[in-house]
């Protein structure tokens, strides 16, 4: 049996759980049985069976995010401030922040002056100052 590639693509969240029964895109369960001291996956990362014959490439799916955009990057600080100070996960950009969709968070963005834009994208927040 020949060695093959399958992907699997998984949610900013479902990276992080290393353990446990995902479906890869070609719909073939694979059991996640990870050491928890790696953290989370990373998207373009390979993973490899134990009989060495299959490989699992990790890929960021698709998620619900909000787009925060602007040139003003005093801006963009007091808003990774506000959503940093509720613990609200965030992906860092030059001239914007992207955070999964939450109506309550959109609210309040939208309160303070901002423009939001809800699309579908991979997600990849910062990792956490203790991980």
């Amino acid at each position: 049996m020949k060695a093959h590639c399958l992907l699997l693509p998984l949610s900013a969240k479902e990276r992080t759980q290393l353990r446990g029964k995902r479906s890869t895109l070609d719909g073939i369960d694979v059991i996640l049985n990870l050491p928890r001291e790696g953290g989370r996956l990373i998207p373009g990362e390979v993973l490899q069976s134990e009989n060495a014959k299959v490989f699992v490439r990790i890929e960021a799916s698709n998620e619900d995010v909000i787009r925060i955009s602007s040139e003003n990057r005093l801006k963009l600080l007091k808003a990774a401030y506000h959503l940093g100070n509720r613990h609200v996960e965030i992906e860092l950009h030059d001239k914007e922040l992207y955070l999964l969709n939450d109506v309550v968070i959109k609210k309040m963005l939208e309160g303070q002056g901002f423009e939001i834009e809800s699309c579908q994208r991979p997600f990849s927040p910062e990792i956490g100052a203790y991980e």
